[in-house]
């Protein structure tokens, strides 16, 4: 895509050098470009100017470069994470979800609310022997 760069040239005595720099980041090279090795690209810029002076003369105003990229194999191996590293994470969140547990267990949070026993009249049975009755 095309981007417009505008900016006030105040003074400048007979001559001014323009200078334009890019960089393609390797991520952005894997993710829009996966499935080739190089990409050519062209880069075109141009250069006009504004002004009431009426003598200027523009030498070069526009101008084609092409421009090689080539992908970096080392770069573009995606290993992922290690195995390890995701049996240390299991591992640690079951520990972690185990001792929540134990604590809300010995907080009391999983005790069960009994409801209160029912409102009997109380009895003081007396035992009589046998050989009474």
């Amino acid at each position: 895509s095309c981007l417009v760069f505008q900016c006030p040239l105040h003074s400048f005595e007979r001559a001014a050098v323009l200078q334009a720099r890019g960089r393609l980041w390797n991520s952005t090279f894997l993710e829009e470009f996966l499935a080739v090795t190089s990409v050519e690209l062209i880069v075109r810029a141009s250069v006009s100017i504004t002004s009431a002076v009426t003598n200027l003369v523009l030498k070069d105003a526009s101008i084609q470069i092409p421009v090689s990229v080539y992908l970096d194999p080392g770069a573009a191996v995606a290993g992922g994470v290690p195995w390890w590293v995701i049996v240390l994470a299991i591992l640690a969140g079951v520990l972690v979800l185990a001792l929540l547990v134990f604590v809300l267990w010995k907080l009391g949070f999983f005790r069960r609310a009994r409801p209160p026993p029912p409102a009997l009249p109380q009895h003081h049975a007396v035992k009589i022997p046998r050989e009474q009755r």
